[in-house]
């Protein structure tokens, strides 16, 4: 479970069950502090961080060495409220020793089957709410 409490103006700090923690925030003239990451970039940062686990996880399996390995992900929102991501593009960067027939495998492993985080803005889940 993931709680989040709020700190000050707009910001709040959420806490996993291994007591790690990060800042969510707005920016200033949207009432937070501009000190943390924003609710829908973190949104980007599951799906990157989920699938280059994944990626480098099963290409390392494979023998594959690497020196360098980055993604950049981004999303392209509606203009209207609620402002959702349309599109989402993720760029892999992999720089090291190993087949880019296996890199592009881990990568499909990653997309089409491993990657809880793909597979739930594939298929929205059902959300509930308790007040």
């Amino acid at each position: 479970m993931i709680k989040l409490t709020l700190n000050k103006g707009l910001q709040f700090i959420a806490e996993d069950e291994y007591n790690h923690k990060i800042i969510i925030d707005t920016a200033q003239n949207l009432g937070g502090f501009d000190q943390g990451f924003r609710p829908m970039d973190l949104l980007l940062v599951a799906q990157a961080g989920c699938m280059g686990m994944d990626i480098v996880y099963i290409l390392k399996k494979k023998g594959g060495k690497i020196d360098k390995f980055e993604i950049l992900i981004q999303g392209q929102r509606a203009r209207e409220h609620p402002k959702r991501y349309k599109k989402i593009i993720v760029k892999f960067i992999c720089e090291g020793d190993y087949e880019r027939k296996d890199l592009l495998r881990s990568f499909e492993l990653s997309r089409d089957k491993y990657c809880g985080v793909s597979a739930t803005l594939k298929d929205c889940p059902e959300l509930e709410f308790l007040i």
